[in-house]
């Protein structure tokens, strides 16, 4: 066998065994650091911090959205009309994060979320997660709002397409209280 080639299928499998030990499980001060930067997200939305929010948003929703300038536009225009129809976060509470799935360079979590919030004068409850990608051997996670993600799948797989197939999503619903 040529050597070149045997040189390049072992370079070909130590990097694809690379990007499979990164997904797994999560070491518990990497889940408790990865909850707790999901808190300090979820506080950006309450306080209406879109720069914040802006800065923690994964690559793949602002390509989506047409580049960092239509994203950041979207993201004001979001706020400033969930402001004027009275949305308003009682409280947050951030569930343990799910084992990380290969996404390419990526690696993957799902970390649910209840939210309990009033839209007008509406109680409601809302289970849902964020999407946590880092990239493999990173400690920056960057994030994607899930709760569209059930009920559209595709959507998940334009924004991540290297993601593993057939991974789990956390429940979604919402309840009035």
């Amino acid at each position: 066998m040529d050597r070149r080639f045997l040189c390049w299928l072992l370079a070909l499998f130590c990097t694809f065994a690379a990007a499979l030990t990164h997904a797994g499980e999560l070491t518990p001060s990497e889940a408790d650091a990865l909850q707790q930067d999901v808190r300090s997200l979820l506080s950006t939305f309450a306080r209406g911090d879109t720069d914040a929010m802006i800065a923690r948003t994964h690559p793949s929703v602002k390509r989506f959205a047409g580049g960092d300038a239509a994203y950041a536009k979207a993201t004001r225009d979001t706020m400033k009309a969930l402001d004027e129809m009275g949305v308003k976060v009682i409280s947050d509470d951030v569930g343990a994060p799910t084992r990380s799935y290969a996404a390419g360079d990526e690696e993957v979590c799902f970390v649910p979320r209840t939210t309990v919030l009033t839209i007008d004068a509406q109680t409601v409850k809302s289970l849902t997660f964020m999407i946590a990608i880092r990239p493999v051997g990173g400690t920056q996670w960057r994030y994607i709002d899930g709760a569209a993600m059930q009920a559209m799948p595709e959507l998940l797989r334009q924004l991540l397409p290297d993601l593993q197939p057939d991974v789990p999503l956390p429940r979604v619903s919402v309840e009035p209280l």
